[in-house]
């Protein structure tokens, strides 16, 4: 089976787009989704949308991120900075009642054959960022399958290990990776809408899971055409420029 796997949409409908179509040429057959699917873009709605008749049809699980979970766990706003807290309002205005609901009750962790997918860690699942081997080591018991998958960081990066090893791998561009079956590994495809690592091209990826194998993909999109969007909406304008310099 082939997987896309996506995280960090962000409201940006361009990337999203741009994402699907290079996952499909690639022979995506389903579907992982590791959060994030609003907050910063300018298309909550569509993006929304778009993921919900993947999951309806059977072909997409997904796990509810930060900016996600903000409409149920008011208590999270401590935690955004005034611009993010200005496009989820934005955002939410944006969006109806019911896609509201569908963004904000999405379970915080998925099990599905041979992996796991969440947002942040399995330890705090919307809150905290994946980022060490020492984080790998206490989840090491807490997901199932050989892979785990989880967003939030916006960079794309492996681990590889064992119970008492774990090696780190930071990707920055595409590539190829061969998943040991002795081993098991966290896997963040880096980010949709949201680049953070002075690329701006969409960041995703394909799990072979028969092959055993993960392709880390960047993809070009229309930034220009997310950024004039974000202007006539009113967004801040950081967050628009930010989409040109990758950050």
């Amino acid at each position: 089976m082939k997987y896309g796997v996506l995280s960090d949409i962000h409201g940006n409908l361009e990337a999203f787009d741009a994402a699907l179509a290079r996952l499909k040429a690639e022979g995506a057959e389903k579907y992982i989704f590791c959060g994030d699917l609003i907050g910063y873009g300018p298309d909550p709605e569509k993006c929304v949308q778009k993921y919900m008749q993947l999951q309806n049809k059977g072909l997409a699980v997904g796990v509810l991120g930060n900016h996600d979970a903000v409409f149920s766990h008011p208590e999270l706003r401590e935690y955004f900075n005034f611009d993010a807290l200005r496009s989820l309002d934005w955002s939410e205005k944006q969006m109806n009642k019911k896609t509201v609901g569908n963004v904000s009750f999405l379970p915080e962790i998925v099990h599905g054959k041979n992996f796991t997918a969440v947002h942040g860690t399995p330890m705090d699942p919307i809150k905290e960022y994946f980022a060490s081997c020492q984080q790998y080591r206490a989840a090491y018991n807490l997901w199932k399958g050989q892979v785990l998958f989880v967003g939030h960081t916006h960079l794309a990066f492996y681990m590889a290990g064992d119970e008492n090893i774990c090696h780190v791998t930071v990707v920055h561009q595409d590539a190829q990776v061969s998943l040991h079956s002795f081993l098991r590994y966290v896997i963040n495809p880096g980010t949709v809408g949201k680049p953070r690592d002075n690329d701006t091209r969409a960041a995703f990826g394909l799990w072979d899971s028969t092959a055993n194998t993960f392709h880390f993909i960047r993809e070009p999109y229309d930034y220009a055409q997310t950024q004039e969007k974000m202007r006539k909406a009113g967004l801040p304008a950081f967050l628009v420029d930010s989409l040109a310099l990758g950050m």
